[in-house]
């Protein structure tokens, strides 16, 4: 039975009066390796951070594994973080419109039923005025197995964005930078309850470039998110630890981790709290990020030949 079959069964075997269409998706994308919403764009990750261990340009990336946390900080304490984060986040440089935003970086995830991680490296140049083409490059890091299919390294020329809704490009120059009207757009994002469409789509949103304001807004308005909770340990895809902000549902734990020290952003992991079939022992690490290294650059390489044209 391949793995979109076992979806679809187990699909089947839930009563239809319960809407499970959020966990199915994310699902899909966690677990099967499929191309997932918060990778828009190859996921360019927003603010400048430590970089990870490097050699001549590799990146290098550790083993994700678990470890057992305390229980949950109080709600309160998240609020203390992420006003912290904010506060940094607010006195970071604006880049110009005809500037890029360059980010690398790293995510690594598990496939089910393969006992395997695929793990990525991803660079982008993001467009601030969104006027001029972006770049993304893709690169694998493993030798696919003859059943398996991955991604071949490739280029990607994003067009500008033209009449696309601000919250949908990838530099969210354009976003309120209100904490109150961040969360009214997000409750409008997506399917769950509010909480779980505003936690989905800050997920989205934490991991693409912005004007300060608008990440200082957007880091408040998750503290206020119902069900958010604070982790005092959590290692991102480079092996960095940090706090974890945090909220759970479906069985999985997903984490926002920041330097404790600096309040810097560093990427985000997912935890199996429930083990099942499905998501494997309690502890398994579904997926794993991490911003290795960011800047504002003044201009994009060119693409490879036969890069792909994707639309803003």
């Amino acid at each position: 039975m391949d793995e979109l079959t076992m979806v679809e069964r187990l699909r089947s075997e839930i009563p239809e009066d319960i809407d499970v269409t959020a966990a199915e998706r994310r699902w899909r994308d966690r677990a099967l390796a499929a191309p997932v919403r918060r990778r828009r764009a190859r996921r360019p990750l927003l603010l400048s951070g430590v970089a990870a261990a490097a050699c001549a340009g590799a990146v290098a990336v550790v083993a994700v594994t678990y470890r057992p946390a305390e229980p949950d900080a109080p709600a309160a304490n998240v609020a203390a973080v992420l006003d912290q984060a904010a506060d940094r986040a607010a006195a970071d440089p604006v880049p110009r419109p005809d500037q890029f935003v360059y980010q690398d970086t790293v995510e690594v995830r598990r496939v089910m039923n393969k006992g395997r991680w695929y793990r990525d490296r991803n660079e982008s140049w993001i467009s601030v005025g969104g006027t001029a083409p972006s770049l993304v490059r893709l690169k694998n890091w493993i030798q696919p197995r003859p059943d398996e299919h991955i991604p071949l390294d490739s280029d990607s020329t994003l067009t500008p964005c033209g009449p696309v809704a601000p919250i949908n490009r990838p530099y969210l120059g354009d976003l309120p930078a209100d904490p109150d009207a961040l969360l009214r757009l997000l409750a409008r994002q997506g399917d769950g309850t509010r909480a779980e469409r505003q936690w989905e789509a800050a997920s989205d949103l934490i991991d693409r470039p912005a004007p300060p304001g608008v990440r200082a807004a957007l880091f408040r308005a998750i503290a206020r998110i119902q069900g958010v909770r604070l982790r005092t340990d959590s290692v991102d895809a480079a092996g960095r630890h940090g706090v974890a902000v945090t909220r759970t549902r479906n069985g999985v734990r997903e984490e926002l981790v920041f330097d404790a020290a600096s309040h810097r952003y560093l990427g985000s992991r997912d935890i199996v709290t429930r083990s099942s079939d499905q998501l494997g022992a309690r502890g398994s690490v579904l997926f794993a990020s991490a911003l290795v290294r960011t800047a504002i650059v003044d201009k994009a390489p060119r693409a490879r030949p036969g890069a792909a044209i994707d639309a803003c």
